[in-house]
């Protein structure tokens, strides 16, 4: 039977797996009453031969698996040898791990009780340390403590060392953040006392500060400092005077444009809710007074605060801890940080800025308004005086200055619309008293009067300003606008027509007209020219183009009268080519020639009719627009004579002696009718 086993097929069981009648009983859903009522209900066969069925396949499925254990005997043999192996080998390692456990167990005893005491004495340790460190600060501390009070006079209460009590006071409070010490009974005794006295030091650097900055002592600044830096309170010793002199300037400058506290100091009340107008007369007289007062005021404030910043700022740069040797102005400044200096100015002139431009609104500034733009050039001094004083007060050798020069434009610049306000009125006043000198119409020419008044009214407005150069400058630009102005009006009222250039008779009422203009146009030009050497550079470079302007219209509106006169005399001087001067022994040479007379005579009546009716006249004491065109005409005179009488051919002897009488009569001609242009000529 065992050898059948043997020599059965090894593929028996995969062929049961392999059979359809196996199939359903190796699934996993397979259900035995399910399998039973499809057998009986798919099958005509009864239920006992499906019973008979159903034992055969047990049968086959047995006798399989018998075969397949025979066949396998070996390997299961071998398999239960080394279970048997294994099992024994389970058995040794049992023992083994329950003798560890024991091992451990009597370790575990044997160390709880040591661990236990070394964690009891680690707890001790380190709460001993706690108290050795508790104890080391308090006693640090109440050394300095004792040290402090050493410091304290007994008999005036002061501080022997008022930096050496800030460091201590410093130190007391570095000893406190590093170890609580809260609720230790000798601690606490202590705290008011240190409480006080840091109060005490810090008020007293406080005011050795605010004193020495405005004694300007650097001793008291640096000492006070010192203190300061000693507390830890370096940035604030630095920011507090910053925003003290910012608040009491912003206050000063509300106090000093308020009008109702204008109105109160002058000790006269407003006639408005809004200062408007404080009154006529005496009271307006006290009320710009009492105005200029405080404005006075204000920039001294403005003075003194800069200077007492910049001064701490000197101390600052300068000063350094004897321990540490650490800059002061390196240890509460950042890299991005202004300068003490610097912020005061910028803080300053905003607030300044603000407070001007507020005053110079139309609706709130009422008379302060109209006060300070008529008196502009007094403010513009005013503050330009301000900043000369701070130049010279921050000017000291190897220290940087508080302002440098270009930093004058912004503070001009807080009274902007002043400046503004103040130049549109001066250019409307020029204005209108050149549109009253000079119409721009061809109706009858002004008086006088009202040229004199034009010109006076430049004279004024250059005049006011003339010690400053910047308002002098831009007062010269605005002058510059007005007689450009007059140049236009004076064009528009230029005459012009063909009688202009009819210089045989009589002047006609147009060619008086245009000398009368140009006589007016040279006695403003004239009169602004002698300003020109007392005025400031730029001033005078801005007046030069302006009166050029005008010299060319006066200049334009009788040019066609002088050119009518010279091409006259150059007709009658023509004439000379009909002379003979290519005879000899002629009787008339002692006669002057007909040309010549008609020369002297055409040239006189140019000095009687034309000349003579310019204002000033011509006259080699007093340069003017006609001195120089009546030099002109002479010139070409006697070039075109000149010219023309070298031309001449034949010439005999007696005809040299006659053309050089005949340059002599002109000569003679000329001294007589141009007595103001012979020496240019000649």
């Amino acid at each position: 039977m065992g050898k059948g086993g043997e020599a059965s097929d090894p593929t028996a069981a995969g062929n049961l797996q392999d059979d359809a009648a196996y199939t359903p009983f190796l699934q996993d859903s397979f259900n035995a009453t399910e399998f039973a009522s499809d057998a009986l209900a798919g099958s005509h066969t009864t239920a006992q031969a499906q019973t008979r069925m159903l034992q055969d396949r047990i049968q086959g499925l047995q006798l399989s698996l018998r075969e397949e254990v025979l066949r396998r005997r070996p390997e299961v043999l071998q398999q239960a040898a080394q279970l048997r192996d294994t099992e024994t080998a389970m058995q040794g390692i049992s023992l083994t791990v329950e003798t560890v456990q024991s091992a451990l167990q009597r370790a575990k005893a044997l160390i709880m009780e040591p661990y236990g005491q070394l964690q009891l004495k680690t707890q001790q340790l380190r709460n001993l340390h706690s108290t050795v460190e508790i104890l080391r600060h308090v006693i640090q501390r109440l050394k300095l403590v004792t040290k402090l009070k050493q410091q304290i006079d007994a008999k005036s209460g002061g501080y022997q060392d008022l930096a050496k009590a800030a460091k201590l006071l410093a130190d007391i409070d570095i000893i406190g953040s590093e170890a609580d010490l809260a609720g230790i009974d000798v601690v606490e005794a202590d705290s008011e006392f240190l409480h006080s006295t840091w109060q005490d030091v810090q008020g007293q650097a406080e005011a050795a500060l605010q004193h020495g900055i405005e004694t300007l002592s650097q001793a008291e600044v640096g000492s006070a400092l010192q203190v300061y830096f000693n507390l830890g309170l370096l940035r604030k010793a630095v920011s507090d005077p910053l925003d003290y002199h910012t608040r009491q300037f912003g206050s000063s400058i509300k106090d000093t444009l308020d009008p109702k506290k204008l109105s109160a100091g002058a000790g006269s009340p407003a006639s408005t809710p809004d200062g408007s107008r404080p009154g006529h007369g005496h009271a307006t007289t006290k009320w710009q007074e009492h105005l200029w007062q405080k404005l006075g005021m204000l920039m001294e404030k403005l003075r003194v605060s800069i200077v007492a910043v910049w001064h701490m700022q000197r101390v600052l740069a300068k000063k350094r801890d004897p321990l540490t040797h650490v800059l002061f102005i390196d240890e509460c400044l950042d890299e991005t940080s202004p300068l003490p200096s610097e912020h005061i100015w910028t803080s300053l002139t905003a607030l300044l800025t603000e407070g001007l431009a507020a005053a110079a609104a139309p609706v709130k500034g009422g008379f302060i308004r109209e006060a300070l733009t008529t008196h502009y050039p007094r403010l513009a001094a005013l503050l330009e005086e301000t900043f000369r004083r701070i130049v010279q007060d921050t000017d000291v050798k190897g220290v940087m200055p508080a302002v440098t020069a270009e930093q004058q434009a912004e503070l001009i610049d807080t009274a902007s619309p002043f400046q503004n306000a103040y130049l549109g009125a001066s250019l409307t006043r020029m204005s209108d008293a050149v549109t009253a000198a000079f119409p721009g119409t061809s109706r009858t020419l002004t008086s006088s009067a009202e040229l004199q008044k034009c010109i006076a009214r430049m004279h004024d407005e250059v005049r006011v300003v003339a010690d400053s150069p910047r308002l002098s400058a831009l007062t010269a630009r605005t002058v510059g606008k007005a007689l450009q102005l007059m140049a236009e009006k004076a064009e528009y009222m230029t005459f012009a027509g063909p009688e202009m250039r009819q210089v045989g008779g009589p002047s006609s009422s147009g060619q008086q007209r245009n000398m009368r203009l140009c006589s007016q146009l040279q006695e403003v030009h004239r009169s602004l020219l002698t300003l020109l050497p007392r005025m400031q550079p730029h001033a005078a470079a801005a007046l030069m183009a302006p009166l050029e302007a005008v010299q060319a219209v006066a200049i334009e509106a009788v040019m066609p009268i002088f050119k009518a006169m010279v091409e006259a005399a150059e007709e009658i001087i023509l004439r000379l080519h009909s002379e003979g001067f290519a005879d000899e022994g002629q009787q008339g040479m002692t006669q002057a020639s007909a040309y010549m007379q008609a020369l002297t005579t055409h040239l006189t009546h140019c000095r009687a009719e034309y000349l003579s009716q310019f204002h000033p006249a011509p006259s080699p004491q007093v340069p003017s627009f006609v001195s120089a065109l009546t030099e002109r005409m002479a010139c070409r005179v006697v070039v075109f004579f000149v010219r023309h009488a070298s031309l001449v051919r034949p010439l005999s002897n007696d005809g040299k002696l006659r053309l050089a009488k005949v340059s002599a009569c002109l000569c003679a001609c000329l001294s007589v009718c141009l007595p103001a242009c012979l020496p240019a000529c000649l």
